[in-house]
């Protein structure tokens, strides 16, 4: 498919959540609260409402204490650390090599806060995922995704909430959201697919909707640094964020 305007090659689409479905965010911040308030604390967290919601309930931790507790968990430089999910690496390098337009998404409020880029950047260098054509930082990232990019490119939006893959299937008009089964979303059992088991099927996903937009001998892309991490980010964000940033 070429672009009647500029007569450049059309990609396909794939975005990537970060929190919760390339790093283990649920884990990480509880280790760091635990630490904050000093004493142990519940991790039987399976899904089914907000993170915030039964993190507060299940500890007794007030609003006001959990909003201390994450302004510090942001401050501190704790996303540079966060765990990576086992295939996270290798999902996005089965995107790239199927020559598909790669774009990470996120909630977490970059204009709040200025560590969240550098610290997001410098966690997806430091774990060999630093190449990617663009990162979204907004509440509603999908529909800022959207805005920039045409919802028929799209061919799959991966991420760890099922509310956000149902909104993703609500704006593009069709199933286009791939929810990846954490032990943190254990309470929606349909639809839930192992990481690895992405990995191994994201390609065949990209080659078909190449061969049904005729698009096969796909670009040729200048090494000139387009996927170099910082080139493409794109979002606003107004105050804390969302449960899981």
């Amino acid at each position: 498919m070429l672009c009647s305007d500029c007569s450049e090659i059309i990609q396909p689409v794939v975005a990537v959540d970060i929190d919760g479905t390339l790093g283990d965010y649920h884990s990480h911040f509880i280790d760091f609260a635990e630490q904050y308030v000093g004493r142990e604390l519940h991790r039987t967290y399976f899904g089914g409402t907000s993170f915030r919601l039964w993190f507060q309930t299940a500890n007794n931790i007030g609003t006001e204490e959990f909003r201390a507790i994450k302004l510090a968990y942001r401050q501190g430089g704790m996303k540079r650390s966060m765990p990576v999910f086992d295939g996270a690496q290798s999902l996005l390098t089965e995107i790239l090599a199927h020559d598909a337009e790669l774009w990470l998404t996120t909630t977490r409020p970059y204009l709040s806060l200025d560590t969240v880029i550098p610290d997001t950047v410098e966690w997806l260098r430091r774990n060999g995922m630093g190449e990617y054509d663009g990162m979204l930082f907004d509440e509603d990232k999908y529909a800022k995704l959207l805005d920039r990019v045409d919802e028929r490119r799209i061919v799959a939006i991966i991420d760890d909430l099922p509310e956000m893959c149902d909104e993703a299937d609500r704006l593009t008009g069709r199933n286009v959201s791939i929810l990846v089964g954490t032990q943190w979303n254990q309470a929606t059992r349909a639809r839930r697919s192992s990481l690895w088991y992405i990995v191994a099927g994201i390609g065949p996903l990209i080659e078909d909707w190449k061969e049904q937009n005729a698009t096969d001998g796909f670009r040729e892309r200048a090494s000139s640094g387009s996927r170099s991490g910082q080139l493409n980010l794109y979002g606003e964000v107004d105050g804390e964020g969302t449960d899981v940033a």
